[in-house]
């Protein structure tokens, strides 16, 4: 931490010292003390102070997501990451860095991870994620690594939690991400990547992409998901897939059944 703050505008240093921090945060427990001694803040700028240097921007990224994981504190540390400026800086890593996987797939992440939440703190942090751009970065990402198993995964993910929400502003987030393309960029990634992971966030993105409830706006999006072949992939997901006792496979039925009662027939 103390080299990350004295030699911050060194890139090959803040690389390293990002790395070294994600490193450190990836056991339970460890993430809480690398965020009281500072850990995101300083990633934070080390990804502001280096934008075109991807290899820092992969590293602050891949630190961002594990600091931000676990609970019961990880929303709270989602939130400091949020005021830190970590959501601004991924959209910017993912928009600098457009054909490097591994920024794409940890910004998808980041962009995941600090927008879970359906209180109403989780549902602003989507919609700065939103301002700032992250929804389309992350159709983007998915166009353009569709063979990159994480991308895909991550990039569902993400989808599903910016979309979250039932009020007007995440309605308008929903017709955003439908207009940047994604309920067909979920599609092709449910369709290349059978593994459970991918089709379960695929389901759940597809279900908030589609909410909206009765509005006109929501009944296109989910006549669009249907001419798209939504119904055929979602429930080949669902047979590939059956509850079988495992949490993961039992998230695939649980959103994939409730896109399926949303589609018309």
């Amino acid at each position: 931490m103390a080299a990350l703050r004295a030699h911050v505008v060194v890139a090959r240093v803040a690389e390293k010292a990002c790395a070294r921090l994600a490193t450190l945060s990836e056991p339970d427990g460890s993430e809480q003390a690398a965020a009281e001694a500072g850990a995101i803040e300083a990633v934070v700028e080390a990804l502001r102070a280096h934008p075109h240097v991807a290899d820092v921007q992969g590293e602050g990224c891949r630190a961002l997501f594990l600091i931000c994981c676990g609970f019961p504190a990880g929303p709270a540390r989602s939130q400091r990451a949020a005021e830190a400026g970590a959501i601004e800086a991924v959209a910017d890593a993912m928009r600098a860095h457009p054909q490097v996987a591994v920024v794409q797939r940890w910004g998808c992440w980041v962009l995941a991870k600090v927008c879970y939440s359906r209180d109403a703190a989780g549902l602003a942090r989507s919609q700065r994620a939103a301002e700032a751009g992250a929804i389309e970065k992350v159709v983007d990402a998915m166009r353009a690594h569709p063979q990159v198993n994480d991308v895909q995964q991550y990039g569902c993910g993400a989808l599903a939690n910016l979309c979250q929400g039932t009020n007007a502003a995440a309605r308008a987030r929903s017709q955003r991400a439908a207009d940047a393309g994604a309920l067909e960029e979920v599609l092709v990634a449910m369709r290349a990547h059978p593994q459970a992971m991918v089709q379960w966030h695929g389901c759940e993105a597809l279900l908030n992409v589609c909410g909206g409830g009765a509005s006109d706006a929501a009944r296109a999006r989910r006549q669009r998901l249907a001419q798209a072949g939504g119904r055929t992939v979602v429930a080949a997901a669902m047979q590939a897939h059956p509850d079988e006792g495992e949490v993961i496979c039992g998230q695939v039925q649980q959103y994939g059944q409730l896109v399926l009662n949303a589609l018309p027939e």
